[in-house]
């Protein structure tokens, strides 16, 4: 997505949460006089919630990945998201763990409060083999960003500690602190626990992460005794801030917190440091921080500012971050006795309001802001929800997914559901609702719709996971395309008359003119045997989306497919999904299918 060029270097731990009463505290906040008023006590918990969204490297949804929050694991659906509901996680410190293969595994912290879902978006960092050495040698492991790594000779240990000899692989990477997407590939949420035991907010300078393993992929660590030398690069536009010294943190996964660890000194335009075990390491300048509550709300209408990114600006230019909640309120740590700038951007980074705020020396709550979007940035998506009895939802949810793999949960108030979202362009908008009945766990299908700006009413959705109607849902780089019979007709084909068996989908809509083309827009084959199991092979798809996308071809090696149902013919349905890369005119597109067709 386009973004402004923000210099972003610090990153604040502000809260999503739900309810007015998250601003009242029984934590002290830095008081100069009395550090130890800074101590933090991780082990005090609350029953709230979390729901988040995973991105990968092109700001694509990750489906898949694994998701751990307070002992529990899911995955996140073809949507990237996950959500807990009513964990028992740190007050001080609540954290989710994200793991998926040829990605390093992400740690997101935050403050929780009791009752508030809390809403996060966490961009994964790709994980490949940066370069090898021999553990009798040592050897250096350098990035094209300038991020450096050199082991000295005999200094690789494995996980019990225990000399390691032979070839060392090393995944590292680099995380830009000037770089717009700092707030979703930061590890953690940069609050650090001094050598004293104080938290403080960490204004950083860049962090390299490091893992070593053998060939047959044992994890390997720095031989007790000895130091491995890290560069970190200092990006341009922070050279003349950067000072001679700085702090060194690493992030310990067991208490997902920055924890203090010796310091870095500045040689040109790099920091230097020593490490003695491998993890991230960060170089920051901490800061103390007070308590700091809101909750916006557009000036037109008086309606919430559901998961809107927000920032909060501080006199030397870098930047703290959160997301509110469907409430719109917001909660975090900011810096305390300092001048500050509250921004709200729109979903492309872009700063649509300002207003000045600070200096605070004390928690504060600055009650309800009316935010001013302009009419060109924004769009309403409305609708109503009925339950498998056709009555109003009373206690659910829109699930609303948009391009740029962005999702918003929107309560359903008697039966009505409506969203406001802060666009960055007047174009059309590609989006799709899924209806969720709490109060039955039932969920219905996927709704899609277009808009530029205004309101765009989708009319009646049902979530009732009863309904017979048939659909083929895209995800093209992360924007949703979805066709449901009716009035769109989805087909399916058996041919089984010699081996090898396949069954072929085909999504057509009626359009174009006078509403009498045929236009295919999905296509897609598989192998059966009649007997249905998981991961069978994909022959091919091709995808024609109006005049958006042609046919292609797919790049994925040996694609499979998986089939979660599989019905007797006529009465019964085919379900399942993909997700492959596919060549679109000589571009690489990551298309996400779901679909469901009758026998």
């Amino acid at each position: 997505m386009q973004m402004r060029n923000y210099i972003i270097r610090w990153a604040m731990a502000l809260l999503l949460l739900v309810g007015f009463s998250a601003c009242q505290r029984e934590l002290n906040f830095p008081v100069d006089s009395n550090p130890s008023a800074d101590l933090v006590n991780d082990n005090l918990t609350v029953v709230a919630g979390v729901r988040g969204t995973v991105i990968d490297e092109m700001n694509r949804p990750v489906s898949g990945a694994l998701v751990t929050c307070a002992g529990q694991t899911q995955s996140t659906d073809r949507y990237g998201n996950f959500t807990f509901r009513n964990v028992s996680i740190s007050k001080a410190n609540a954290s989710v763990k994200v793991s998926k293969m040829g990605y390093f595994t992400h740690f997101r912290t935050f403050v929780s409060t009791s009752g508030r879902m809390h809403q996060v978006r966490i961009q994964l960092l790709p994980k490949s083999t940066s370069g090898t050495f021999d553990a009798a040698t040592g050897g250096t492991v350098t990035l094209s960003n300038g991020a450096k790594l050199v082991m000295p000779a005999n200094a690789v240990a494995d996980a019990s500690g225990n000399p390691y000899s032979g070839q060392v692989q090393v995944a590292m990477t680099w995380i830009d602190p000037s770089a717009n997407n700092l707030s979703e590939t930061v590890m953690g949420d940069l609050r650090g626990i001094t050598t004293g035991g104080e938290e403080r907010g960490l204004e950083t300078y860049g962090m390299i992460g490091v893992e070593m393993t053998s060939p047959s992929g044992q994890a390997l660590n720095v031989a007790s005794g000895k130091k491995a030398d890290l560069s970190f690069p200092i990006p341009a536009t922070l050279s003349g801030t950067a000072p001679a010294s700085i702090d060194l943190w690493y992030f310990n996964e067991t208490k997902a917190r920055w924890i203090q660890e010796g310091s870095a000194t500045r040689s040109g335009n790099t920091y230097q440091a020593q490490v003695s075990h491998f993890s991230f390491w960060n170089c920051d300048a901490p800061f103390p921080l007070i308590d700091l509550c809101m909750t916006l709300q557009s000036a037109t209408g008086n309606t919430p500012l559901n998961n809107v990114a927000v920032r909060i600006r501080r006199p030397n230019n870098s930047y703290g971050y959160g997301r509110t909640d469907s409430s719109g309120q917001l909660c975090g740590k900011v810096p305390k006795n300092e001048a500050l700038t509250l921004l709200v951007l729109d979903q492309c980074g872009n700063t649509v309001y300002t207003q000045n705020i600070g200096p605070f020396n004390a928690n504060t709550d600055l009650g309800v802001i009316a935010v001013t979007i302009p009419p060109v940035n924004t769009m309403t998506i409305t609708g109503t929800m009925t339950n498998c009895s056709n009555n109003p939802v009373t206690n659910g949810a829109a699930l609303i997914y948009t391009g740029g793999s962005y999702s918003y949960t929107v309560p359903v108030v008697n039966g009505t559901f409506s969203h406001t979202l802060i666009r960055c362009s007047s174009g059309t908008l590609n989006f799709s609702v899924l209806g969720i009945d709490y109060a039955t766990l039932q969920q219905g299908v996927v709704y899609s719709g277009s808009g530029t700006t205004g309101i765009v009413n989708v009319g009646a959705i049902q979530a009732c996971g009863t309904a017979a109607t048939e659909f083929i849902e895209l995800i093209v780089d992360g924007t949703p395309y979805n066709f449901v019979s009716p009035p769109d007709q989805v087909n399916l084909s058996d041919s089984i008359s010699t081996p090898p068996f396949t069954a072929t989908v085909t999504g057509i809509r009626t359009g174009g003119g006078g509403g009498t083309t045929n236009t295919t827009l999905s296509t897609f084959s598989f192998n059966h045997t009649g007997v249905v199991a998981n991961n069978l092979p994909l022959n091919g798809a091709s995808v024609y989306l109006s005049q958006t996308l042609s046919s292609q071809q797919i790049v994925t090696t040996n694609p499979t497919m998986n089939i979660t149902a599989y019905g007797p013919p006529v009465t019964g349905f085919v379900e399942g999904n993909f997700n492959v890369i596919m060549n679109f005119g000589g571009t690489n597109r990551n298309v996400i299918c779901t679909f469901k067709a009758r026998r």
